[in-house]
């Protein structure tokens, strides 16, 4: 691999600049009004990940996402989309239904980032719990979880996510540009990197 690395680099120093001409694959994901979202509306790359609370390769993601977040501002807009992973994890569906509750309360980032940190205790009255900590009002929040109020929109979303290629967690697209898995923050530095320039060329 370290021969192949400096092979290629020395094969673009000494030959001539070349420029990619054909655009990367990309799928269309709508971002509805009421997906939780950080950053413009107009940024010139949006992020839209698809995600599961119960899923420890999306909580080691986590810190990649929030980098970014800090590296570009508001350039960078990050769309949150529930993919629940039911076959196994099991707490993961009333999760993504709590996390909606909280987003309706205002509160769906504090409420994500401590689902994040406790992923081993999703339960009902964890998730009542978690929503307490967040300064959730407490009694709104237990009648949206315990009457099932978003248990139609989780399955939606993953459907949506199923229609462009999705089928494991973490998945994010960025304009439209799929990285399934998990990856180092110097993937989607190279993208958002791309995408910029991509964005002041047109």
């Amino acid at each position: 691999v370290t021969a192949y690395r400096s092979l290629v680099a020395e094969l673009r120093k000494g030959g001539p600049s070349v420029r990619m001409l054909l655009d990367a694959p990309r799928s269309t994901v709508v971002v509805t009004a009421d997906d939780p979202t950080l950053g413009a509306a107009d940024a010139p790359v949006t992020l839209i990940e698809f995600s599961d609370f119960q899923c420890p390769y999306c909580a080691s993601v986590l810190p990649t996402i929030k980098r970014l977040r800090q590296t570009y501002g508001d350039r960078l807009r990050i769309v949150w989309k529930d993919f629940p992973l039911t076959s196994i994890h099991p707490e993961a569906f009333k999760a993504a239904e709590a996390g909606q509750c909280a987003r309706e309360q205002g509160k769906f980032w504090e409420y994500h980032d401590l689902l994040f940190a406790n992923q081993t205790a999703l339960e009902p009255a964890s998730l009542k719990k978690y929503a307490a900590a967040v300064g959730l009002e407490p009694v709104s929040f237990s009648v949206c979880l315990d009457t099932a109020k978003y248990t139609e929109r989780v399955p939606s979303q993953i459907k949506t996510g199923n229609s462009v290629g999705v089928s494991a967690t973490p998945s994010a697209f960025i304009n439209g540009r799929l990285i399934s898995g998990t990856h180092p923050y110097e993937t989607f530095v190279a993208i958002i990197d791309e995408e910029l320039e991509r964005a002041r060329t047109k």
